[in-house]
C-alpha cells in the first residue's frame, strides 16, 4: 500500500467531544478501553502529529487516571508509544478520513490490543523497564 506524504485524517465534532470529555474527566472509566485509547491517538495524532502526540497523550492518560483514582503506576510508557507509533503508521497509509470512527472501521486490525506482541516479547513489554521508559521492540520493528 502507498505511503501518504501528508495526512489526510480529519476529526469531526464528535471527535472533539469524545477529546474533551477525556480531558476534563467526563469520560466514563469503564468505557475507556482499548478503542477508545485507540480512538483518543487518532484524534492527537490528526491535530499534532507524532511526537507532540505521544507527549500530549502521556500527559492526558496521566491526569485521567489521577482523576479517577486509578493508580499512577498503571500507566505503562511503552505501551503508550508503541500505541500511537501503529496508529501513525496506519494514518500515514490512509485515505482521507473524516472522523476516528471511520479511520478504526478502516484499520480494525487496530482493535486487536494483542497487535504489540509481534513486536515485542511478553517479557520484554511488561517488563518494570518498558513501563517507565520506552523500549523498543525486541522481535521487529514497528513500521514506520
Amino acid at each position: 500500500m502507498k505511503i501518504q506524504s501528508k495526512i489526510a485524517c480529519n476529526l469531526s465534532r464528535n471527535d472533539e467531544l469524545f477529546v474533551a470529555a477525556i480531558e476534563n474527566n467526563n469520560f466514563h472509566l469503564a468505557e475507556f478501553n482499548h478503542a477508545a485509547h485507540v480512538k483518543l491517538a487518532y484524534c492527537y495524532l490528526a491535530q499534532a502529529g507524532l511526537e507532540n502526540s505521544i507527549k500530549k497523550m502521556s500527559q492526558t492518560l496521566k491526569s485521567y487516571l489521577l482523576a479517577n483514582g486509578v493508580d499512577g503506576n498503571k500507566f505503562h510508557v511503552t505501551i503508550t508509544h508503541a500505541w500511537i507509533r501503529a496508529v501513525w503508521y496506519f494514518m500515514k497509509k490512509s485515505e482521507q478520513t473524516h472522523s476516528a470512527d471511520e479511520f478504526i472501521k478502516t484499520y480494525p486490525a487496530l482493535l486487536n490490543k494483542d497487535i504489540l506482541l509481534s513486536h515485542y516479547s511478553h517479557n520484554l513489554l511488561f517488563s518494570d523497564r518498558a513501563r517507565s521508559q520506552f523500549v523498543y521492540p525486541d522481535i521487529s520493528p514497528i513500521p514506520e
